[in-house]
């Protein structure tokens, strides 16, 4: 059942990008340090991403000066050699102070053999990273516990019709009523977590973002 559950979580996640994905912090370079745990980065920057990874990193950029703003665009690296390349680096990165533009050095996340730690040129100083990108279930602990960290209290029925249709697909197969029944039911709450986004302009503003933490059902 752990599994069958996780599936269907997974599945609902990677459907749409809804806005309780969205993670936002900022956490302190230290000087020369290259690499960055941000699975304790980011719940020590909000408790309330304690389960969730990195998915996909939309913004990382350094805090040149506070006042007034003025910062530098780190620049996301994947290609094999260039990450060789990045390990390999000891010299320390200076973006140009008082260039919005100015690039703030390479990152890359993965490069060490796991999903959340941060990979960086060693910086010059101790700058202010500032970081925004999509969250994911933690694969560490989604079969562990009961939590269901990204899916709204409305969204939970959705995921006991997924895990019903999983189970009588495999008991009953694909094309039996009951199968058929659940999946239509699955997909029209699929259909009604798309709609509720908290910050689409065309649809009304429908939760705080005080929501409490989320229990599964």
């Amino acid at each position: 059942m752990p599994g069958i559950y996780r599936i269907v979580l997974q599945d609902i996640c990677k459907r749409q990008r809804f806005w309780w994905r969205r993670v936002q912090f900022t956490f302190p370079l230290v000087i020369n340090q290259p690499t960055y745990d941000l699975s304790v980065i980011m719940p020590a920057a909000n408790p309330n991403l304690a389960e969730v990874a990195l998915d996909e990193v939309t913004k990382f950029s350094l805090v040149l000066t506070p006042n007034p703003l003025q910062m530098a665009t780190m620049t996301a690296i994947f290609d094999p050699e260039a990450i060789v390349e990045m390990i390999l680096n000891t010299s320390p990165t200076s973006p140009s102070s008082g260039n919005p533009n100015a690039p703030g050095g390479r990152y890359t996340i993965g490069a060490d053999n796991d999903y959340h730690t941060l990979r960086i040129d060693p910086p010059d100083m101790a700058y202010t990273a500032f970081m925004v990108g999509w969250g994911m279930p933690n694969p560490a602990t989604d079969s562990a516990n009961d939590k269901v960290p990204l899916i709204p209290p409305w969204g939970h029925n959705t995921i006991v019709d997924g895990i019903c249709r999983e189970i009588f697909a495999f008991a009953y197969g694909e094309d039996h009523p009951r199968t058929l029944y659940r999946e239509k039911k699955y997909e029209l709450g699929l259909q009604d977590l798309m709609m509720r986004k908290q910050f689409d302009p065309n649809y009304r503003s429908q939760l705080s973002l005080s929501e409490s933490a989320i229990q599964s059902t």
